[in-house]
C-alpha cells in the first residue's frame, strides 16, 4: 500500500494538501492565462507595428490589418502596448501572491500532518534517529517542496497557455513556417526528462546528507559542554567541515546537472531561429510574407522557447520536491507497532495496582530483563535499586508502554495493559525523571503540562510540595518565563519543577525515575517528606541510586543483569548483607 502511494506522490499531494487551495489555485490560474494573453499580444504588437511603420511614410492610408491603416496603428499602438504592459504586470503580480499563499498552506498543513505524525511514532523509533535528521526534513526537504510548489504553480499554466498562443499565432503568421518549427522544438524533450531523472537521484542523496549534516550540527552544539571542556573545538570543528564538504560536493553536481539544461535548449531555440530566418527570408523574397509577419512570427518563437526553458527549470524543481515528498512520506507512512488493540478498554481513574508477570523485554538481540515477577499494590511504593544496566529504567519504560514486553504480561488492576486504550494508560501516571524537561514558556505553563487548566492556588500549592521556593523570589512569579532547555534554572531546580508538574497531574501511579540526583540533601530532604505524603493515597514506583531516596519505600527490589536478585525492605535488605548491604555501606562510606 505505501509503495502504490509512493509511486503516486504529486496526485497523493494534490488530494490530501494542495487541493485544498482549489479556490485561490484557480484564482491564479485565471490571472496567468491573462498574463499568457498579454505576452501573446506583446508579440503580434511587434509585427502589426512593424507593417505600420514601414507603410507610414510612404502610404500612411494603407490598411495593414483588421482594417486599421498605418496611421491608426502609429497612434493607437503605443497605448495598446502600455495597457497589454499594465494587464501583463497585474496578472503576473496577483497570481504570484496567490500561488504563493496556496504553497504555504499546503506545506504547512503537510509539516503540522508530519509532526503530528512523528508524535505518534514508538518511542524506540523515535530516540533511534537524530532529532537533526527530522529537523531537515521540516527545513530542507520543506523548502524543496515548497520551491516546486510555486515553480509548478506559477509555469504550469502561465507557459502552457503561452505555448498555446504562440503555436497559434505562427500558425496564423505562417502556417508553413510554423511547421518546420514545431518539428524542431519539441526533439529538446528527450534529454530534459533524463537531466530530470539524474537530478531527483541527486537531489534524493542530498537530502539525506542534509539529515547527516543537522545531526552532526546538532550533536555538537548539543554537547557544547564536554567539548569545550575537553578541548575538542578543533576535532568536532572538523567532524562538521567533512559533512559540509560532503553537502558542497552534492550540490555542486545538482548545480552542473542543472545547468547542462541551458545550453541543450539554448541550442534547440538557436536551430529553430535559423531555420526560421533562413525559410521566412525565402518567403519574403517571393513576396509570400512580410517583415513584419517575420517578426512578429520571430518574437513569438522567442516567447515559446522561453516557455520551454521554464519547462525545463520546472522538471529540475519538480525532481527535487518529488524528492522532498518522498522523504515525508517514509514517515507519514509508517505504522507504529505500539498502538491500541481492536476495541480497547477504558478506565475512568485506576486504583494503582500494577503486577508483573514473568516479564521479559529485549531490543532485537540484546536481552534488557529476564522473567521479572512483582507486585505494587495501592498506596504502596516499590523502589528498584541496582547498578547502571540493570534494567530499572526499563521497568518504568514499560508500564506506559513507551515499549511493549517480548514475554509475559503487565497487568493494571487486574488488565493487560496492552488492552486498555494507550492514552488513557497513558492518563493513569505521573512521571519524573533525572532529565527534567522544561518547554520554552511560563512556569506555570510548564506545570500544568499534562494537568490541564488549574488555578494558580493550585500551581503555587504544587510548587510548595516539590520545594520550589525560588519560584517565589522571581519578579514574575509563577509567570516567569524559562528559558530554551530551561537553561535559567539549576539542574536541581529544573527537577524540583518537574516534579511539581507530577504532583499536580495527580494521578493514581507516580513514577520516580531518578528524582532526586540533581538535588541536594537539604532540598532532598524536603522533597521527601512532600513524597511521602503525596505518596499514601497512588501506587509509586522509584528507581534510584541514593538510597536515602528509597528507604522509607514498602519494598525494595534489587536488579542485577536484568533480573531481581533481592527483595525486602531497607532494614531487612540490610540486615541480609547481600548486594543492597553491600551497596548501603559504599554510599556509607
Amino acid at each position: 500500500m505505501a509503495d502504490a502511494k509512493q509511486n503516486k506522490p504529486l496526485l497523493r499531494f494534490w488530494r490530501n494538501w494542495l487541493g485544498k487551495q482549489k479556490a485561490i489555485l484557480a484564482f491564479a490560474a485565471i490571472m496567468m492565462i491573462i498574463v499568457a494573453f498579454a505576452v501573446s499580444a506583446q508579440s503580434f504588437m511587434v509585427g502589426f507595428v512593424i507593417d505600420a511603420l514601414a507603410n507610414l511614410g510612404t502610404n500612411p492610408d494603407k490598411i495593414i490589418k483588421f482594417g486599421f491603416t498605418a496611421k491608426q496603428i502609429a497612434f493607437y499602438g503605443p497605448i495598446a502596448v502600455v495597457i497589454i504592459s499594465l494587464l501583463r504586470g497585474i496578472g503576473w503580480y496577483t497570481s504570484n501572491i496567490a500561488t504563493n499563499i496556496a504553497s504555504m498552506r499546503a506545506t504547512t498543513d503537510l509539516q503540522n500532518d508530519l509532526f503530528s505524525k512523528i508524535l505518534t511514532l514508538d518511542y524506540a523509533r523515535i530516540t533511534r534517529e537524530q532529532s537533526g535528521a527530522f529537523s531537515a526534513r521540516f527545513l530542507n526537504d520543506i523548502n524543496a517542496i515548497r520551491e516546486a510548489v510555486l515553480k509548478v504553480t506559477n509555469s504550469l499554466v502561465k507557459e502552457s497557455f503561452t505555448l498555446i498562443f504562440m503555436v497559434g499565432m505562427m500558425l496564423y503568421m505562417d502556417w508553413q513556417l510554423a511547421l518546420v518549427t514545431l518539428f524542431i522544438l519539441p526533439l529538446a524533450y528527450l534529454p530534459v526528462d533524463m537531466i530530470g531523472r539524474k537530478i531527483r537521484k541527486s537531489a534524493s542523496v542530498a537530502q539525506e546528507q542534509a539529515s547527516h549534516l543537522s545531526g552532526v550540527i546538532e550533536e555538537s552544539l548539543g554537547g557544547i559542554r564536554l567539548v569545550k571542556t575537553y578541548s575538542l573545538e578543533k576535532s568536532e570543528a572538523s567532524r562538521v567541515e567533512n559533512a559540509l564538504l560532503a553537502r558542497m560536493k552534492l550540490m555542486l553536481r545538482m548545480i552542473e546537472q542543472r545547468g547542462r539544461l541551458l545550453p541543450i535548449l539554448e541550442s534547440m531555440g538557436g536551430i529553430a531561429v535559423a531555420a526560421v530566418i533562413a525559410f521566412a527570408a525565402y518567403r519574403i523574397s517571393q513576396g509570400q510574407s512580410t517583415v513584419g509577419n517575420l517578426m512578429a512570427f520571430i518574437a513569438s518563437l522567442l516567447n515559446a522557447s522561453a516557455s520551454l526553458r521554464s519547462f525545463g527549470d520546472m522538471n529540475n524543481q519538480l525532481q527535487e520536491g518529488i524528492s522532498g515528498l518522498h522523504r515525508f512520506y517514509e514517515i507519514l507512512d509508517e505504522e507504529p507497532s505500539i498502538k491500541d488493540t481492536p476495541n480497547p478498554i477504558h478506565i475512568e481513574r485506576a486504583k494503582g495496582d500494577i503486577k508483573f508477570e514473568n516479564v521479559d523485554f529485549a531490543i532485537g538481540e540484546t536481552k534488557i530483563l529476564n522473567s521479572i515477577s512483582f507486585n505494587a499494590e495501592f498506596g504502596k511504593t516499590i523502589a528498584f535499586v541496582g547498578a547502571s544496566g540493570a534494567g530499572k529504567s526499563s521497568i518504568i519504560n514499560l508500564i506506559p508502554r513507551l515499549f511493549d514486553v517480548t514475554g509475559g504480561t503487565i497487568y493494571l488492576d487486574g488488565i493487560d495493559i496492552r488492552q486498555i486504550e494507550l492514552k488513557n494508560l497513558r492518563d493513569q501516571i505521573a512521571l519524573v525523571s533525572q532529565d527534567a524537561i522544561l518547554f520554552e514558556t511560563t512556569i506555570a505553563q510548564n506545570v500544568c503540562f499534562g494537568a490541564g487548566q488549574k488555578t494558580d492556588e493550585e500551581i503555587i500549592s504544587a510548587l510548595k510540595q516539590a520545594a520550589c521556593d525560588f519560584v517565589f523570589e522571581l519578579p514574575d512569579g509563577i509567570n516567569s518565563h524559562v528559558a530554551p532547555k530551561g537553561s535559567n534554572f539549576s539542574g536541581g531546580q529544573r527537577q524540583r519543577l518537574a516534579l511539581a508538574r507530577a504532583i499536580l497531574r495527580n494521578a493514581p501511579i507516580l513514577m520516580l525515575d531518578e528524582p532526586t540526583s540533581a538535588l541536594d540533601s537539604e532540598n532532598e530532604a524536603k522533597i521527601q517528606i512532600s513524597l511521602n505524603e503525596f505518596c499514601k493515597n497512588r501506587t509509586t514506583l522509584v528507581v534510584a541510586h541514593r538510597l536515602s531516596t528509597v528507604a522509607n519505600a514498602d519494598k525494595i527490589l534489587v536488579m542485577a543483569n536484568g533480573e531481581i536478585v533481592e527483595t525486602g525492605t531497607h532494614n531487612e535488605l540490610l540486615a541480609k548483607g547481600g548486594i543492597y548491604s553491600d551497596l548501603a555501606k559504599l554510599q556509607l562510606r
